[in-house]
């Protein structure tokens, strides 16, 4: 072998070794940087998992408060219908009180609503037609002031309307039950629940 193949010869022996050495720093970086991105992988994977989690319950919380307002809805219009089932038959009950206990009750009234005033009362016509021939007296007897029976029939189903010159006092017994409508929902609320 002449000197140039040899010169030859040990230029490619250190190639190779300067490649095998570039090659090997470059398995390392490579290496590292794979184990750098599976860290960051895991860390990224964690933290999708701890954020999914997070969402997951953040969405069952508010599912589960949604279901519990919805029933707290239900509830309360289950509640206001049974009190208002009940304040419209209680209603109904006092219209149709037998003629004594009816004309009783119209008496407190009178005597709870009249003003100490001269004025007149007004019933309904149906009313007009059962009550008791001596009720204008016994009422006037019991009102605060002067009360005397209107001729006029009153435009209501039960009850009175008192009329002290160009004021009327609506005494029907829908007006009082609307007027009463939340005290003695709250009333019968206490009472039911």
């Amino acid at each position: 072998m002449s000197g140039i193949d040899k010169i030859i010869e040990q230029i490619e022996l250190d190639t190779k070794d300067i490649c095998d050495k570039v090659i090997a720093e470059a398995q390392k970086k490579a290496d590292a940087i794979i184990a750098e991105a599976q860290v960051k992988a895991q860390s990224i994977a964690a933290d999708g998992k701890d954020k999914t989690a997070a969402r997951v319950a953040d969405i069952k919380k508010r599912g589960e408060s949604a279901a519990d307002l919805e029933e707290k809805r239900v509830m309360l219009y289950t509640k206001q219908s049974i009190i208002q089932t009940m304040l419209n038959e209680g209603l109904s009950a006092v219209k149709q009180l037998p003629d004594d206990e009816y004309f009783d009750l119209i008496a407190k009234m009178v005597e709870k609503y009249s003003m100490p005033e001269n004025g007149e009362i007004l019933f309904g016509e149906k009313d007009r037609r059962r009550m008791p021939a001596d009720l204008p007296e016994k009422l006037s007897g019991i009102a605060k002031g002067s009360l005397a029976l209107s001729d006029e029939c009153a435009p209501i189903d039960a009850g009175f309307i008192l009329r002290y010159g160009g004021i009327e006092q609506n005494c029907s017994f829908d007006a009082i039950f609307a007027g009463e409508a939340e005290s003695l929902s709250d009333r019968a609320g206490k009472l039911l629940f």
